[in-house]
């Protein structure tokens, strides 16, 4: 989603720098007291507000457990906490991502040993296609996804209504829409590129569309060594990148704005939308105007609407470490967000879609062109979750700052790619 991952999104994302300790917790959150009422969890800073709501229900439930957590940005996640599982200090419950792609997930910790097998809790089997892949390793399934995500334009459609502007549906109406927003004195789409694993969001939103919709297979056949980044479409989508940049799409200096700023100008209106995952709905929606409307849509790539696809896919999802201090209450922990009721009251609050589909779940209407196209079949999982190894996603981030800066071009930037991807396969 870098989300990263989201990417990767995936999928996806952190939102302040700096570790936050919640419900009692501290910084040494990862050791558990091992007493069977304490339980350690960690994860990124954007799913503190659905932890917030999913803890808080959980101890309801629970009398006389405790719940001690630690949300931390993306970066600095990654690398802390695939050190405290090394070193066996990590918390019982640790947020990962799905499928490959970078150092927590779910492959890469569950081939490490560092993730207890989940392939017999009652939901393990109850996937759909799309999602129970990424859960598992070698047939077994190591981890619990609790939310469906997207990647699209999240637009403030009260700005866009005072600016007498609406979505654009085509490519040739995504660049009108640029140029009519900058008459406007707005900003047509905010990108925070400061924030790394925000640069690969705009590549990942356009290649469904390019890539992967028109063939399913494409992740395979780079597996088989048939197909590379430089010999397919992903040239157009970078391409699409910078065409993007010389139109105006974006503000006078996308690699000094960060994630924070980036949802900032949009929920104040000076920018009319923001390329970003799901959980953005629910971040600007806590900063903007009181009744302000947002709505999350593709980002066209064509002139053919028709055609148009949504990175969607596994979205928060979480794995109870091989060393847990209170094994059993964190698996009871996992099996109550795999719940009916623990998994929307998380989609619910995060503005995701449940990864397991329910008739109780009330989709947040920012979302219902995203559950559509779910639904419809549209969606194709966020790139990095089929990547071989971490190294593709950092070079995507770098090569993508690096595009912005002027500094290389698609082919250079697709060259490196490939030499990552080839490197860790």
């Amino acid at each position: 989603m870098h989300k990263k991952s989201l990417l990767a999104l995936s999928v996806a994302v952190a939102a302040a720098l700096g570790l936050t300790a919640c419900s009692g917790g501290s910084s040494n959150a990862g050791v558990g007291a091992g007493d069977g009422k304490t339980l350690t969890l960690a994860a990124t800073t954007n799913e503190k507000p659905a932890l917030d709501a999913v803890v808080a229900k959980f101890k309801e439930q629970n009398p006389g457990v405790d719940v001690k957590y630690t949300t931390s940005a993306l970066d600095q996640y990654q690398t802390t906490t695939r050190t405290q599982l090394s070193s066996g200090t990590a918390p019982d419950v640790v947020f990962v991502w799905p499928g490959d792609g970078n150092p927590m997930a779910t492959r890469v910790v569950g081939k490490a040993g560092f993730l207890e097998d989940l392939s017999s809790q009652s939901w393990a089997n109850s996937f759909p296609a799309g999602i129970k892949p990424v859960t598992q390793y070698n047939g077994k399934t190591y981890s619990a996804s609790v939310t469906f995500s997207g990647i699209g334009a999240v637009y403030n459609m009260t700005a866009m209504t005072q600016a007498g502007l609406t979505p654009p549906t085509t490519w040739s109406g995504l660049l009108q829409f640029c140029s009519a927003a900058k008459a406007k004195g707005k900003t047509a789409f905010e990108l925070g590129a400061q924030t790394n694993w925000v640069t690969q969001l705009i590549p990942y939103a356009l290649t469904p569309t390019l890539v992967y919709g028109p063939n399913p297979n494409f992740p395979q056949d780079m597996t088989d060594k048939k197909a590379t980044f430089s010999d397919s479409k992903w040239t157009d989508a970078l391409n699409k990148y910078t065409e993007m940049q010389k139109a105006g799409c974006f503000q006078a200096n996308p690699l000094g704005t960060d994630y924070n700023a980036s949802l900032a100008a949009v929920a104040k209106g000076d920018a009319l939308s923001v390329v970003q995952v799901n959980s953005a709905v629910a971040a600007i929606s806590t900063q903007a105007p009181k009744g302000t409307e947002l709505n999350m849509l593709p980002v066209p790539v064509s002139d053919n609407a028709a055609e148009t696809r949504m990175a969607g896919a596994a979205g928060s999802t979480y794995g109870v470490n091989a060393h847990a201090k209170n094994k059993d209450l964190a698996i009871k922990f996992v099996n109550f967000l795999e719940s009916p009721d623990g998994m929307n009251l998380y989609a619910q609050t995060n503005k995701a879609l449940p990864a397991v589909p329910n008739d109780a779940f009330k989709v947040d209407p920012a979302l219902s062109t995203l559950q559509e196209y779910q639904k419809g079949g549209k969606t194709d999982a966020f790139m990095d979750q089929n990547w071989p190894n971490a190294r593709v996603q950092q070079t995507l981030f770098q090569v993508v700052q690096d595009l912005l800066a002027g500094k290389t071009d698609t082919t250079g930037a697709l060259k490196q790619m490939d030499t990552a991807y080839t490197s860790g396969s």
